[in-house]
């Protein structure tokens, strides 16, 4: 049965939380709009992203002397459709690529974006929510709000601020550094050292040539192997502890609950006992 507007409004005026219900109900994308932006980036160095809700993804490509964004705004809504756009501009040797999303109290917005950039460009930025992709880059520092977050093939430092979701990092050149705040984490490959916080989700970090930190860890397990440099769990909350192949220390400062377990370390190693 199909309720009339005059009946749908009097329901919503006495039951208050209904209203959210009917917003939930109509958050589809039915209407969208192809967007697209290009910069001269011939001997820029930088790029600044900012992006809001939707799919990312950022890649390099080698001999590329622009920055192109393109990408698809949808909406529940046809009104909202054209507010929805691409803002990109240099200044100096710094490229700008803006997502503009207006907020809706009734349905949904969003940008799904790509942008390519010369591979040897610096990318940092700002991600709100939906998966990402970064790949093929100078260098990242990267905020990332919620949604899964996969990066690879980094040429050199990797910093990677992400609240919510799935990360992956193969393949980084200089050092990473991450501040996780839920969900697993996978780091493979890095040329550097890595150091990292972690809320909550487990970890799995290998092929690391300098040395691995790991400053806090809230709960899941631990597996660290294949380590050039030495290896220091200063904080673990709950969750199991698994070392191998490190050339360097082994050091666990402080262990919550879970056991610990390691083998072939060549340096010297310092548990709780």
């Amino acid at each position: 049965m199909r309720l009339k507007p005059v009946l749908l409004a009097v329901i919503v005026s006495l039951v208050p939380n209904l209203a959210c219900h009917v917003v939930i109900a109509d958050s589809d994308c039915s209407h969208t709009s192809p967007r697209q932006a290009t910069v001269d980036a011939a001997g820029a160095s930088r790029l600044v992203f900012t992006a809001g809700a939707g799919s990312l993804e950022i890649h390099g490509t080698p001999g590329l002397t622009e920055v192109r964004a393109h990408g698809t705004a949808c909406a529940s809504r046809e009104s909202v459709l054209d507010d929805i756009q691409i803002d990109a501009e240099r200044r100096g040797d710094t490229v700008y690529v803006t997502t503009r999303i207006p907020d809706v109290h009734y349905g949904s917005a969003a940008l799904d974006l790509s942008i390519e950039v010369p591979a040897d460009l610096a990318v940092e930025g700002r991600d709100g929510s939906g998966s990402t992709t970064v790949r093929s880059v100078g260098s990242l520092d990267i905020h990332d709000g919620s949604g899964s977050l996969d990066i690879s093939d980094v040429a050199h430092s990797v910093r990677v601020e992400d609240g919510s979701g799935s990360l992956t990092v193969l393949g980084v050149g200089g050092d990473l550094e991450i501040d996780d705040g839920s969900g697993s984490i996978e780091v493979k490959g890095v040329s550097g050292s890595v150091r990292l916080s972690d809320g909550s989700g487990g970890m799995t970090i290998s092929n690391v040539d300098g040395d691995v930190t790991v400053d806090d860890d809230g709960s899941g397990g631990i597996e660290i192997t294949s380590v050039g440099g030495s290896v220091l769990v200063r904080d673990d909350g709950s969750g199991g502890i698994q070392v191998r192949d490190v050339q360097g220390d082994f050091t666990v400062a402080h262990d919550g609950s879970g056991g610990i377990d390691f083998d072939r370390v060549h340096g010297r190693v310092s548990i709780p006992h």
